[in-house]
């Protein structure tokens, strides 16, 4: 005869587990809401997730934050090898089609509404740029320079008497000549350099599409690579910036927070499903295990 008890214990036990397993893991999530009777709450609503949502949030927000989305790992991605080689791929691609291109630079740009935008941008760094250079000649001490020269050069032609009884006078009123030539370099110099370039804008703008795209293709991996260059610069210098402004434990945080929570269980259980089965059934294999220990004892 079969001693029903030995096979009872395990199966009993093995459902028991399987069920307290798939009730829990159920918990997890529901009800979704308090369970009110009058004024008093049932203990265990609503389901741990919905009832600790803006915990969870902000701590899984922390998290990729902190550690997996952070200032190293942003700036890291932003310069990839991946990255690079899209960027030059981006540009021999743009260059090419450049080279299809009908009329003038400049009519091209205006074909796609940005002209307005770039002639703007050129006035501003012709302004910036020459007062910028400007600037810096005036910090060289320019007109001295030039002075020392121009002084050096006439007393070598004067006869050496004159040049001794010149050179003290001419000496002395130095500094106030530098003085006015540097004057003069700050009020003639930026319109100058702004003149350069203008006119070497101008020229590309008046240039038909595929020269100047042919002019771009011979020069396009030194054009890249500077780009490039220039790109990783301002990366290095503005992306902690952007990056503290861009709060992604905040973006995470939030988002996390606007799902409603019958989303947030299809998507937990979407991702973690074989894994929460794994779980129901090693309940079931441990409650077997336990009603069959049962039974030694």
């Amino acid at each position: 005869m079969i001693d029903f008890k030995i096979i009872a214990a395990p199966v009993i036990g093995g459902l028991i587990g399987l069920i307290t397993n798939g009730i829990a893991i159920r918990m997890l999530f529901r009800p979704f809401h308090p369970v009110k009777i009058g004024k008093f709450t049932l203990p265990f609503t609503p389901g741990l997730i919905p009832k600790e949502q803006p915990r969870l949030a902000k701590a899984i927000g922390r998290v990729i934050g902190d550690k997996l989305l952070d200032k190293d790992t942003l700036q890291k991605a932003l310069a990839s090898d991946t990255l690079h080689d899209a960027f030059h791929r981006k540009v021999d691609s743009v260059i090419e089609k450049l080279g299809h291109e009908e009329g003038t630079v400049q009519e091209y740009l205006e074909r796609k509404g940005v002209y307005p935008a770039i002639n703007s941008a050129e006035e501003y760094a012709g302004d910036t740029i020459s007062a910028y250079v400007t600037d810096k000649i005036i910090s060289q001490k320019i007109g001295d320079t030039i002075l020392e020269y121009a002084i050096t050069e006439i007393l070598s032609n004067l006869n050496t008497m004159v040049a001794m009884v010149a050179e003290p006078a001419i000496r002395k009123s130095q500094d106030a000549i530098a003085e006015r030539i540097d004057e003069v370099i700050a009020m003639q110099c930026p319109a100058i350099i702004k003149g350069y370039i203008d006119d070497g804008y101008r020229k590309w703008m008046d240039k038909p599409v595929k020269e100047a795209a042919t002019l771009l293709w011979q020069k396009k991996d030194v054009f890249k690579e500077k780009i490039w260059d220039l790109y990783l610069e301002i990366l290095e210098k503005k992306s902690g910036r952007f990056i503290e402004r861009l709060d992604v434990s905040g973006i995470v945080e939030e988002k996390i927070n606007e799902f409603d929570i019958r989303e947030l269980e299809a998507l937990i259980m979407d991702i973690s499903r074989r894994e929460l089965n794994a779980l129901v059934w090693i309940g079931g294999l441990l409650g077997a295990v336990i009603g069959f220990v049962n039974l030694l004892f």
